[in-house]
């Protein structure tokens, strides 16, 4: 049998919009899922920001107060403001998007849950109908024709029957007659109650269509609406990092950094009156006046430990001279030497000094030992009262507190364009080691003053071909000579970032004098040297090998 409703154009309109209404049920149901993940995301975040930002506030209330490290507060503060703002847009996605949708999803599955019941409910009668429909015509068309065959019999014998016979088939004529006007009847009442329950099925389906057509509206407007203040959300959310960036930026700008720098320096200077280092002396049995040792033995032994202090002292103050001289020629040839050899050679004489110190104090001590025991006055001496002597136990030890100078290495300020470009490479390989100057003042102590100069200038020279690019080169104009190893061409603009870079233009020609591992090639432009990033030029070729020298 035919199925009665499965041509029906508007089961089709409604099944139409039935599935595009289960399509937006499982994106608003996904929906839900990004923005509850997205609120989770962005509620770890703002705590793990928080917890970051606690950690450096506490960090930067233990340092000084200064305004570097004020702005690293600021910044902690900034912190913390945008973990704020991360968790109030994880709130909106919570109170605002989520709630609203798994409204509307509950509100639509409770309005459309009856709607299928009353279709199906609706189909099933017209079925019926339709079945009964077709069950009844052909019952009446079995009646008919039994009643049209009776009525031909009655037509074609009633001249030859008898009136008994012709009253009884007329009586089974009218019965026949009255079954089928029944049954007749019983049809078209079914036909007509089918087309009610046809449209009633149809207006069920139109008006369904129509249900699922404004609850779809609906989520479209919920959609956009949630959209629009999504977009307000991460409007409000994008100013308040714009206004957290712009206070950091005003924070940044009011950094003093020379002056924090001068506060640093300042708040930890050390004189040289407050510098006082206690070395221990040495002390010998001979000083001991409870020793069993005769008096003219302690004095003898006395003075041959006096004796050797004396060459010792003698020998220390040529080492201080020949260091002196020494730095006397690097002050007035500049090019001879360099920062590192200058800051060497000084830390040389101030031990060389403090030998010395320590070398009278103990002089000193013996001859005042001496003294008493040949009955004397005690001699003046500086450290007369920088001795000092305390008990351990059983034995006597004696101090000396000596005055030292501060000396602290001064580095001049470094941008952080020169920074770093300093950790990227380090410069060209040094060969040369300070041994030259060490041993020039080591030589120093038995050589003449005319020889001290004749080293220096040695040591200047080979210091200057390991370092070519120093800045004491630059004042005075001088460079080393290199072996050229090839030719290069630049192929683009370079702007150095330090002192001791070559300054390029496309199309200028170099010659090569080192090539580093580092990416960094050293050599000369228009008699001036200095590295060059080997990826701004290019190589060209030679005709002849040319061995490379040792920089």
């Amino acid at each position: 049998m035919k199925d009665p409703i499965s041509t029906c154009s508007h089961k089709q309109l409604y099944q139409n919009v039935k599935h595009f209404s289960k399509s937006g049920e499982n994106f608003c149901k996904e929906l839900i899922t990004v923005f509850q993940q997205r609120a989770e995301m962005e509620h770890t975040y703002a705590k793990g920001l928080r917890k970051l930002a606690g950690k450096l506030i506490r960090a930067s209330k233990e340092m000084s107060n200064n305004s570097t490290y004020s702005a690293w507060c600021h910044v902690s503060d900034e912190m913390y403001s945008r973990a704020d703002a991360h968790r109030s847009l994880g709130n909106a996605f919570q109170q605002e998007a989520i709630l609203e949708i798994r409204q509307v999803l509950d509100e639509h599955t409770k309005r459309k849950r009856p709607l299928d019941s009353a279709i199906e409910r609706n189909g099933k009668l017209v079925t019926a109908n339709w079945s009964e429909q077709l069950k009844i015509k052909k019952k009446l068309s079995g009646i008919t024709r039994e009643h049209e065959a009776l009525f031909n019999f009655v037509e074609n014998n009633k001249h030859i029957c008898t009136e008994k016979e012709k009253q009884k088939m007329l009586n089974r004529l009218t019965k026949s007659a009255e079954m089928q006007a029944r049954v007749d009847e019983e049809y078209f009442n079914i036909n007509m109650e089918g087309h009610q329950m046809r449209l009633k099925w149809e207006n069920t389906l139109k008006n369904c269509y129509q249900i699922i057509q404004e609850l779809e509206k609906q989520r479209i407007e919920v959609l956009c609406n949630i959209l629009t203040r999504y977009n307000l959300n991460m409007c409000s959310f994008g100013e308040t990092l714009k206004h957290g960036q712009r206070q950091i930026e005003q924070v940044v700008q009011r950094v003093d950094m020379d002056k924090d720098i001068q506060t640093l320096v300042k708040e930890n200077h050390i004189t040289a009156e407050d510098n006082k280092a206690e070395f221990l002396m040495a002390d010998y049995f001979e000083e001991d006046s409870k020793s069993l040792m005769a008096k003219d033995r302690r004095k003898e032994a006395i003075k041959i430990k006096l004796q050797r202090l004396e060459d010792s002292i003698t020998k220390t103050k040529k080492d201080c001279e020949g260091i002196e001289k020494l730095m006397k020629t690097y002050s007035e040839n500049p090019s001879f030497s360099n920062q590192k050899n200058l800051e060497e050679t000084e830390q040389q004489l101030d031990e060389s000094a403090l030998k010395q110190d320590l070398l009278e104090a103990t002089h000193y001590k013996l001859s005042v030992t001496l003294s008493e025991l040949e009955g004397k006055s005690k001699p003046f001496h500086r450290f007369r009262d920088s001795i000092v002597k305390w008990k351990d136990k059983d034995c006597e030890h004696s101090v000396v507190q000596l005055t030292r100078p501060v000396k602290l290495r001064k580095t001049p300020f470094r941008s952080r364009q020169s920074l770093r470009a300093s950790i990227i490479y380090k410069g060209p390989a040094q060969a040369v080691t300070q041994q030259s100057v060490e041993q020039s003042a080591t030589d120093s102590v038995s050589s003449t003053a005319s020889t001290h100069e004749c080293e220096a200038v040695e040591c200047g020279s080979a210091v200057n071909g390991a370092l070519p690019h120093t800045d004491d080169d630059k004042e005075h104009g001088q460079t080393s000579e290199f072996c050229s190893i090839g030719k290069c061409k630049a192929l683009y603009n370079f702007t150095p970032n330090q002192d001791d870079e070559l300054t390029l233009r496309e199309g200028d020609l170099l010659d090569i004098y080192t090539k580093e591992e580092n990416g960094w090639w050293f050599g000369v432009l228009n008699g001036q040297t200095g590295h060059f990033p080997s990826t701004y030029v290019e190589e060209l070729p030679v005709l002849n090998s040319v061995k490379s020298s040792d920089a």
